[in-house]
């Protein structure tokens, strides 16, 4: 992520571990909907308005005042006071300004830094399914080994686009913060737009706002949304709208598909059941998946990633064994 880091990597880590060591069980960070300057139906309001865009002064596209993810991150960062979640660091805090004192592991994880314990599963290879498992959450922030883009580079959406006889990985688009959430608010969950942008998706997905917003987690297995009672009912449908090929409602079906064939099933709705947020987290995972003998795990279309998580909540792929038992 190429942001600039006004503090030393190992002292803020320090200071990661100390405060989410002390504060981590307190319970999740909660909040009302549409927070701060995202707020659906407000009408423009011209400080509001401010914050972000600069009339004549703009650097950046859309007249903001910086690029994304940078003007994101004024609020959202490390060092900033604007907003409660950091999402650099995977952390958030209760209280005003981030004056609280008690932080929790965000459910994304981070984009730079997380704190999922991806290597301390309980659940692995014990009764099938298993929902009440468990991903703890670390005491120290951890370097993340995959995340999703924000800094507008072109990176390839595995599966976009219709199923192909023809080898296809999917397109190339510029992913920003801003490709999935709506900064001008719109009511629904976490602000995702019902089509992320560039996507090509012709029908959006909408899912329901939460009652109360809680952004933190204390089990990175417990997915479901309490408070959002349509969010993992849907949201594979929304993780579809970019990785059109890997909805499936089946293990075994061939799909035509010249890469994505016979996909594991991706579209049950209950917590501990198989949709995409159950394996994968959606911002940065600290998960590892290293080389094996066989010649480790590979991209898509061949690039080998020894330490490539894509997303994963558990090490060396565990979240199989939180299902299927050797």
């Amino acid at each position: 992520m190429a942001t600039t880091r006004a503090h030393d990597k190992a002292g803020r880590l320090a200071l990661l571990g100390l405060v989410c060591t002390a504060s981590l069980l307190a319970g999740g960070v909660a909040a009302r909907a549409d927070n701060g300057p995202h707020v659906s139906g407000a009408g423009p309001v011209a400080d509001t308005c401010a914050s972000c865009h600069r009339i004549h002064t703009s650097t950046a596209s859309r007249l903001l005042a910086e690029p994304q993810p940078a003007l994101c991150y004024t609020c959202h960062g490390s060092a900033a006071t604007g907003a409660n979640t950091d999402v650099v660091d995977g952390v958030g805090y209760s209280g005003a300004g981030r004056s609280g004192g008690k932080a929790g592991a965000l459910r994304g994880g981070g984009f730079e830094y997380a704190l999922i314990g991806s290597g301390s599963a309980s659940g692995q290879q014990s009764t099938y399914p298993n929902p009440g498992g468990t991903v703890p959450v670390l005491g120290a922030a951890a370097d993340v080994t995959s995340t999703h883009s924000a800094n507008a580079s072109e990176v390839t959406v595995w599966g976009n686009g219709p199923i192909s006889g023809e080898v296809d990985y999917g397109k190339k688009i510029p992913l920003r913060c801003g490709s999935c959430h709506d900064p001008h608010g719109n009511g629904n969950y976490r602000t995702l737009r019902p089509i992320p942008s560039d996507s090509g998706a012709g029908a959006g997905v909408m899912i329901p706002d939460a009652s109360k917003k809680v952004y933190t987690t204390e089990n990175y297995w417990q997915v479901e949304d309490t408070n959002a009672a349509g969010f993992i009912a849907n949201i594979s449908d929304w993780c579809s709208t970019c990785h059109t090929r890997y909805l499936s409602d089946s293990s075994f079906t061939d799909s035509g598909d010249a890469v994505f064939s016979k996909r594991h099933r991706t579209n049950q709705t209950s917590q501990g059941s198989a949709n995409c947020i159950q394996c994968h987290v959606a911002h940065g995972s600290n998960a590892n998946a290293e080389q094996t003998s066989s010649g480790g795990v590979h991209s898509l279309d061949g690039v080998p990633a020894p330490a490539g998580s894509y997303l994963l909540r558990i090490d060396k792929r565990g979240v199989c064994e939180m299902c299927h038992k050797e």
